[in-house]
């Protein structure tokens, strides 16, 4: 199982409004288990208050960069966000989990693709990091970016977008949409929605066939925009999201059927090493049933986002209430998130190692 190890903070600095830039230090001994697709993100565990937390965090920096950045907008009484931009300083560590998602690209030198990116907010995180990486490995691609902010005082990472775009003139397309600030262009202003989307896409996208889109914000906004994404002929295989935050609740737990035991036995392997433990079937998941039985399984959000307690069911049957974290092959194969996981049948096998 991937574990957590103490990374050292290099840098803290501005990087918006309400916003800060952490670089983080990896061991010589870890930077191997620390290397990541452009477009992971890194779990991390603080305590504060005595109380341990988890958040997880986009990495900003390109593929094979170090030391590892993220970025931390400043959530009003954000308990991580407050304490990494407040209480954190230079030389100080902070325990991270090895990078981990499935929100990601993987690039070859011989590919001529067109990517699109949608991003609001902090949403830009990851796909900076796969624009970054793009620009430098594949020398035939390019990317265009549809970033939604507030108002450009409140717009993250917007000097290195301008500086890539300095860089790479001719394969980067950069479109700002403010909702609450004017622009000449009547079009920048608004909600990246679906109306929006069709909009940009009338005037910037006529005769652009994306590869892969990549769509990363809220998730009222990566519902909007993937509709209309597919709504104008895009392929729903090819577009990839990653929600920013826990959505609002409203999924309805399916409960096991009345005949079922009360309890099931669960085994996992992890590390090649089998644990056992039982949990009733009405507990609230198999994450936290698991730590009730003195069992440390991963995870982050516990909102079904992060895919940080992903896991493949090798026997027996579960039932997944959200599902925010895994594309649609992965559910087919088998896999699942284990925080928003019960079981179903008397003993289910889950294997953290099968990638």
């Amino acid at each position: 199982m991937r574990q957590f190890h103490p990374l050292t903070i290099e840098r803290i600095t501005p990087e918006s409004k309400d916003a800060v830039r952490i670089a983080l230090g990896v061991p010589e001994e870890f930077r191997e288990e620390y290397r990541f697709l452009p477009g992971q993100h890194l779990p991390f565990e603080v305590t504060i208050d005595g109380k341990k937390l988890r958040r997880t965090y986009s990495i900003c920096s390109a593929q094979g960069e170090f030391p590892l950045e993220i970025g931390v907008r400043v959530q009003p009484g954000g308990k991580f966000s407050e304490f990494a931009a407040n209480e954190l300083s230079v030389g100080d560590t902070i325990d991270a989990m090895p990078p981990s998602g499935q929100f990601h690209v993987e690039c070859d030198p011989a590919n001529a693709n067109d990517y699109v990116g949608f991003a609001a907010g902090s949403g830009i995180t990851p796909i900076l990091s796969m624009i970054k990486t793009i620009l430098a490995k594949e020398p035939n691609s390019r990317f265009i970016l549809f970033y939604g902010n507030r108002r450009q005082s409140t717009t993250m990472f917007i000097e290195d977008l301008y500086a890539l775009k300095n860089l790479y003139p001719e394969r980067l397309q950069l479109n700002f949409v403010f909702s609450q600030e004017e622009q000449e262009f009547e079009t920048m202003v608004g909600r990246l929605d679906g109306d929006k989307v069709r909009d940009l896409y009338k005037h910037f996208g006529a005769g652009l066939r994306a590869t892969d889109c990549f769509v990363c914000g809220p998730d009222t906004m990566i519902r909007d925009v993937t509709e209309a994404l597919i709504d104008l002929g895009m392929d729903e295989t090819h577009v990839h999201s990653e929600r920013f935050g826990v959505p609002r609740k409203g999924a309805k737990q399916q409960a096991a059927p009345k005949e079922a035991a009360d309890h099931s036995s669960v085994t996992v392997i992890i590390d090649g090493h089998k644990k056992h433990f039982e949990m009733h079937r009405d507990d609230a998941n198999i994450v936290d049933a698991a730590a009730d039985s003195g069992i440390d399984l991963p995870y982050s959000c516990k909102g079904g986002v992060c895919a940080t307690c992903r896991c493949h069911v090798r026997e027996g049957e579960v039932t997944m209430a959200t599902n925010y974290g895994l594309e649609p092959w992965e559910v087919e194969k088998g896999f699942i998130l284990a925080c928003q996981s019960r079981p179903v049948s008397d003993a289910i096998l889950l294997d953290y190692d099968k990638i």
